[in-house]
């Protein structure tokens, strides 16, 4: 934005006017009302980025101490496990590009640092909810229908469906949720008296594709990051085709009853999530989620909850194979390596878990990977860094997505060499 007003020096007793004057009056006019404007913008810009923080943080911090209590109780558990045997584990995630490396020239790997995965790289990307201008901007349809629905523990019970009664959200800031910018979230707040007895809200967000813009409706990933992080349980996601009734999205995490039914998994304290499932038809999502915390603020109990980003895409994987090297050290350390097992993996929560066949693992002394070593047997020699390849496999609309390397190992001190 310019200003509008000019700087026209009048000349040394020249004639005046009274109508450059006013129009200067007016142009600076103008300019304050824009500046205010902007102002008050920017004010709220920042008070709603400050409850963001404010609120995001304060997860943050449970989280760190939920943390803490768990490395005291591996410390604990370490103490007095394997009886003597001086066997530990080394993790490796993909948070971080910290001690990862690509494997063979053409077979470099995908690492989502923000999400914590490695899998196959996409040779292509197709969002179904928004799509991009020739100029760079983000285009949300007008046609791609969000609506919110929610209930809490003190609404009754649907007479036909024996469920809580749900009730419609006007919000017109939902789009925010699938804007594809990192810094813009869609933040809801519902208020009860304290009193009420409301402890927990529930949500539903129930999209519906813009098909007059697709060339096709299949989708092969979701991707959510829950607003504020770690706070939020997910308790399901449906989906449906073309026709077709509402399904569980497969590879959402499932248990069965007592009566032996399948039923969905609560993710609690929802953080980063991507869902992979097979390739399938999909023109409308149903997201289920619990809020279970408020913030008590002048007599009210106040449950935030929100997406920073909701994506639904497919994505075409080309490559057949990928892998990484990853390295695990002791330096700095008085140990080496004394027998190193063959690693396992975490599959990440939400993608295909039955991928053993799919994942290979070698072990190496060596970054220049000249000599291959066989995991179980002694190490006769002092070393304290090893290094693994991990090949990940596709197979069809199976593609491992892998979040968490686990290597165990003995060891000896370096003076017993």
């Amino acid at each position: 934005m310019q200003p509008i007003s000019q700087n026209n020096p009048n000349v040394y007793k020249g004639p005046s006017s009274s109508a450059e004057f006013n129009k200067l009056r007016n142009d600076i006019h103008y300019d304050l009302v824009q500046l205010f404007e902007l102002a008050n913008e920017h004010g709220e810009e920042i008070k709603t980025n400050m409850d963001v923080l404010i609120r995001e943080n304060f997860f943050l911090q449970n989280k760190i101490v939920e943390l803490e209590k768990l490395v005291d109780k591996i410390g604990i558990d370490l103490l007095y496990k394997n009886q003597g045997v001086q066997k530990q584990r080394l993790i490796k995630s993909f948070y971080s590009l910290e001690g990862l490396s690509d494997g063979d020239a053409g077979k470099e790997a995908y690492i989502n640092t923000m999400y914590g995965y490695l899998t196959v790289p996409p040779a292509d990307t197709v969002s179904k909810v928004s799509y991009q201008a020739a100029d760079g901007q983000v285009i949300i349809p007008e046609s791609l229908e969000v609506k919110v629905f929610e209930s809490n523990n003190t609404q009754p019970l649907d007479e036909t469906t024996g469920m809580l009664t749900h009730y419609s959200i006007e919000d017109d800031k939902t789009y925010l949720a699938f804007d594809r910018d990192k810094n813009s979230f869609w933040v809801h707040t519902s208020s009860f008296p304290e009193d009420s007895g409301v402890s927990e809200v529930y949500g539903i967000i129930h999209m519906k594709l813009p098909l007059d813009v697709l060339n096709n409706v299949y989708a092969n990933t979701l991707v959510l990051n829950p607003f504020p992080e770690y706070s939020l349980r997910i308790r399901d996601i449906q989906v449906k085709g073309q026709g077709e009734q509402w399904r569980r999205l497969e590879n959402y995490p499932t248990e069965n009853d007592a009566q032996g039914e399948e039923i969905p998994v609560e993710i609690q304290n929802a953080s980063k999530l991507t869902f992979s499932f097979p390739k399938s038809e999909v023109t409308e999502v149903q997201i289920m989620f619990t809020q279970p915390y408020w913030f008590s603020s002048e007599g009210k109990r106040e449950f935030v909850y929100g997406f920073q980003e909701i994506e639904l895409e497919h994505r075409i994987v080309n490559g057949t194979e990928a892998e990484v090297l990853s390295e695990f050290s002791l330096e700095g350390t008085t140990k080496r390596f004394s027998v190193i097992q063959k690693p396992s993996f975490v599959p990440l929560v939400g993608s295909s878990q039955q991928v053993e066949d799919l994942v290979e693992h070698k072990l190496y002394y060596n970054k220049d990977l000249t000599n291959e070593f066989s995991f179980g047997n002694e190490i006769m020699a002092p070393i304290q860094k090893v290094y693994i390849k991990t090949i990940i496999k596709g197979q069809g609309e199976i593609v491992p997505m892998i979040r968490q390397i686990n290597l165990d190992y003995t060891y000896k001190e370096l003076d017993e060499f």
